[in-house]
């Protein structure tokens, strides 16, 4: 079992935790099914738009969205767009909710628990982990259309305005609890897994500790987001800086050994990955500043024309390689952050409530005990019948 202090200390425990095989690939799965759910839907949105996909592939690659780039959709493209969001963000949360138990089981001493394990109860849990925000969703739209109804209301003449200014403080305060409404839906979209994986309970109580956390314990719940935040940033920065560092060695030994054609084809795999995934450059550069050249390939490479076929295909293998290492690279960035919520609800948890989670045994863990001591018996029963 994992020895916490049931403080901020806790927090610094999630990059060590988070670099693993296990967590690692439970989030490359989730990442790679939603991220290539959305770029299908996404540009399938822009065709039916009117854009020709090959103009659209050749201006945004593999980083595409409507809203940075300025595109106005119709309508339905905006219907098929929503539906893209939609699957990344239910796909995100099921890929933290199994990261987030396989940590947790870590933590309670199970070294076993298998990344399959992780994703069989994640997908047990699924319909918990997207209806905790749902339901949140769906509360402050009946605030929302109740403010639309009384908006109406005060458009009777004579009594609307008299009765909109009367009961002013009564709008106020359901403005405040609208506004909090809001706050509890941005916490549970972050914290829903982690408290789902931990405590094996449904969206009834998610909802309830995330209303609990915001209330009882804000400032820390806010402290402890950026210092996970801090934390997830500078794994993400030193593990791609070394992967960066890596693939130099390499490159430079193998064009030293290999000569023109390695170094060909190495031009040609990192022009191709710099034309797709040219939107995300924006993203590092903005996130890490005039630091960002350490951790991605910041100069230009172009195309090299009259290439012979092998050479072109090899880039081709070398891209797709280099985009395989980015995505495990970007899964620790997310993997970080969830075990860094983990156990930051674990120590809150701790603190308002008393309770240690690596002390109890969830609904998981009893049903596994009775299938085992089942099985025992049954063992045990067929020994007696053979020794008869």
């Amino acid at each position: 079992m994992l020895a916490l202090k049931f403080d901020f200390r806790d927090l610094f425990r999630a990059p060590r935790l988070a670099f693993a095989l296990q967590r690692l690939w439970i989030q490359v799965a989730g990442l790679f099914v939603g991220y290539a759910a959305y770029l299908l839907l996404t540009y399938l949105s822009y065709f039916i738009s009117g854009f020709e996909l090959a103009m659209t592939w050749k201006r945004y690659g593999l980083v595409i969205c409507p809203f940075s780039s300025g595109e106005l959709l119709p309508w339905y493209g905006w219907v098929v767009y929503a539906a893209a969001v939609l699957l990344l963000v239910v796909s995100f949360l099921i890929a933290n909710t199994a990261v987030s138990r396989a940590t947790y089981m870590l933590a309670k001493g199970n070294h076993f628990y298998t990344w399959r394990e992780a994703y069989r109860f994640s997908f047990r849990k699924m319909l918990s982990v997207i209806l905790t925000p749902i339901s949140l969703l769906v509360l402050i739209g009946l605030l929302v259309l109740g403010g639309l109804v009384i908006g109406l209301l005060g458009r009777i003449p004579y009594l609307g305005p008299l009765g909109i200014s009367f009961f002013t403080i009564f709008w106020f305060i359901a403005a405040l609890f609208l506004l909090f409404f809001v706050i509890i839906l941005f916490v549970s979209l972050l914290m829903a897994p982690s408290i789902i994986a931990t405590t094996d309970e449904d969206a009834f109580e998610a909802i309830f500790q995330t209303f609990s956390l915001v209330w009882a314990q804000p400032w820390r719940l806010v402290l402890y987001q950026l210092l996970t935040i801090a934390l997830s940033l500078t794994g993400f920065f030193v593990f791609a800086a070394f992967v960066k560092q890596a693939l130099m060695l390499m490159n430079s030994i193998f064009a030293s050994f290999m000569g023109v054609d390695f170094i060909n084809l190495m031009h040609n795999g990192l022009a191709t990955l710099q034309g797709w995934l040219i939107w995300g450059q924006s993203t590092l550069e903005s996130a890490f500043g005039e630091y960002s050249h350490y951790i991605y390939f910041s100069n230009s490479f172009l195309t090299l024309p009259d290439l012979s076929l092998v050479v072109k295909i090899s880039s081709f293998f070398y891209t797709f390689s280099l985009l395989f290492i980015g995505l495990w690279v970007l899964s620790y960035l997310f993997s970080t952050y969830t075990v860094g919520n983990t156990l930051a609800f674990m120590v809150l948890k701790n603190i308002k409530d008393e309770e240690n989670l690596l002390e109890r045994k969830d609904k998981e863990e009893v049903e596994e005990a009775e299938e085992e001591e089942e099985l025992t018996e049954e063992e045990e029963a067929d020994s007696a019948e053979r020794d008869q």
